[in-house]
Formats: structure tokens, C-alpha cells, sequence
């Protein structure tokens, strides 16, 4: 899990524009994370073997901000090489939805300490849960036909409505910030960051997004609902011509949020999505929905 965390962290530290010498404490970012300190501490020690963090003793570790953001993936890691053939085996449904570790060992030929940190990866993302007794369950929603289309389609509903909300705002901090991040992206991010670190941005850019409407379960919603997207949006990533088209459409979004035009604003995020969605079918990964 070292690896994938460590790029999970370099992208937070990015799409947040966390300034050169900010403290990244490990408690805070294993409770964002959902998972303990200890590999949030090992991914730590791989970011600074990277040049993204320093190290004080005593007082913990601090971005650098000096060092390309897509070089911690680098590392091999048979556990998230793993997690991408089992993203494939899961689209085309060859295997699950019950499943044993000896079956995944001997198929994505990993070690029992690998296939224990493999499952407590989907289980924080949400796609497994451990059967009452022997083996796990991936989640009926993921392994039904269609199941990319229908988290679409819900996004199609939630999101441009959390921008119509009355009250809905957005303070003028985040916008500048999620600005950013989309020229860095269009800068040339999109082609030099790993799949994790774009899929990061992305999904961070939407929450932010939808955080405006002040509802907490929106916010919670789509989380859950990108948590289990990520796994089967993995083939489609390596399309970097669309994530230009992307990144210039959230920044027309964001342009209208912060002329205080929200029914722009919602409109333009029903042609995005739309759009997302179309390029998705045109990808061959949606299924029609049911």
C-alpha cells in the first residue's frame, strides 16, 4: 500500500496547493485516509526519498514541493499492480462476487501479506467486505451489468442540483485553489501524473465542488460513490487526450461560480457530465444503465 498512499499524499498536497515548509501531520491524514498511522508514516518515508517532504525530528514531516509529483509510482508495487488486473477481471466480471484470498493469490500471484493489504484497500474504498466466516464480498453494485453508467447517472442527478441549492457557495479560496490545480493540469500535469494522482485531482475538484451546497450528505454520497468509481474507470485513463477537454470544462464551471451564476454553473456541469459520459461510451466501458 506504501506506494499508492505516498501518491495519494503528493496529489492532496497538490490539488490543496499546500505551501512549501506546511506540517503534514499523520494523524489528520490518516483520519482523511481512513487507514492507520503506520503506513500513512511509511508513505511518508517514501515521498521524502522523493524529494516531496522534509523531515524534522521530533517535529514530523513537511512539503518540499521540489520534486516531480508522479515519481513515488514509480516504486513497484505488486499490490497496486494487483489492484489494477483485478479492476479488469472485475469489468468483465470474471470474477466475484464471492471470493477467497487463495483464489486472488493464485490468480494476481501475490504473497498473504500482500493479499491482506490488497483487501484492506477495497475495504476502505468500499468495494469489499469481509464474509461472515471465510472469504469477502465485492459489492452487488460493482459487479452488476451496467454499474459504471448508474454512477453516472447519479452524479448526473446530484450534482448540478447541490449547485442550484439556495445559499449554495463556495468561498473564493477553494475556487482559486481548484483553478490552479486545472493550469497545472493543462500545464502538462495531465500527461506526466500517474492514473492515481489525475484520478485524485478529478474526484477532488467534484467533492470541493459539491461541499459548496453545505449538505454533508451530498458530500458523503458522492465520495462514496467516487471511491467505487475508481476501480472501474482505471482502463479509461491512459485516454489523456479527454482530461484536456476536462480540465477546460471545470474551468468554466468555476468561472460561473464565481460570477455568482449558479444556473450556469449547473448547467455547464450536466454538459460535463454528459460529456464525461459519452467519452466513457466511446472508450467501450459503459454498459447501458438499468
Amino acid at each position: 500500500m506504501g506506494p499508492r498512499l505516498a501518491e495519494e499524499i503528493a496529489a492532496q498536497i497538490d490539488s490543496m496547493q499546500l505551501p512549501d515548509g506546511a506540517h503534514l501531520r499523520t494523524t489528520e491524514l490518516a483520519a482523511r485516509l481512513g487507514v492507520s498511522r503506520w503506513p500513512v508514516e511509511q508513505a511518508l518515508k517514501a515521498l521524502l526519498a522523493a524529494g516531496r517532504v522534509t523531515h524534522q525530528p521530533n517535529r514530523g514531516y513537511f512539503v518540499a514541493g521540489t520534486a516531480d509529483p508522479a515519481q513515488p509510482a514509480a516504486v513497484h508495487d505488486p499490490v497496486h499492480k494487483a489492484y489494477l488486473a483485478l479492476a479488469a477481471l472485475l469489468v468483465k466480471g470474471a470474477i466475484g462476487p464471492q471470493v477467497s484470498e487463495q483464489e486472488l493469490r493464485e490468480r494476481l500471484g501475490l504473497t498473504r501479506r500482500q493479499t491482506t493489504d490488497l483487501m484492506a484497500r477495497l475495504a476502505h474504498e468500499g468495494i469489499a467486505e469481509k464474509r461472515a466466516g471465510y472469504g469477502w464480498n465485492f459489492i452487488p453494485e460493482l459487479t452488476q451489468p451496467g454499474a459504471l453508467a448508474q454512477t453516472y447517472q447519479l452524479r448526473m442527478i446530484l450534482e448540478p442540483a447541490s449547485l442550484r441549492l439556495p445559499g449554495y457557495q463556495l468561498d473564493r479560496a477553494a475556487i482559486a485553489r481548484l483553478r490552479r490545480v486545472e493550469n497545472d493540469l493543462l500545464a502538462g500535469g495531465i500527461d506526466r501524473l500517474a492514473p492515481d494522482a489525475l484520478y485524485a485531482r478529478a474526484t477532488q475538484f467534484h467533492e470541493t465542488l459539491i461541499s459548496g451546497s453545505g449538505n454533508p450528505f451530498l458530500v458523503q454520497t458522492l465520495v462514496r460513490v467516487n471511491r467505487v468509481r475508481r476501480l472501474l474507470t482505471y482502463q479509461s485513463m491512459q485516454d489523456r487526450a479527454r482530461y484536456y477537454v476536462q480540465s477546460r470544462e471545470h474551468l468554466a464551471i468555476l468561472d460561473a461560480i464565481e460570477a455568482g451564476q449558479p444556473e450556469t454553473a449547473a448547467e455547464l456541469m450536466e454538459r460535463h457530465l454528459a460529456n464525461v459520459t459519452s467519452s466513457m461510451a466511446a472508450l467501450g466501458l459503459l454498459d447501458k444503465a438499468r
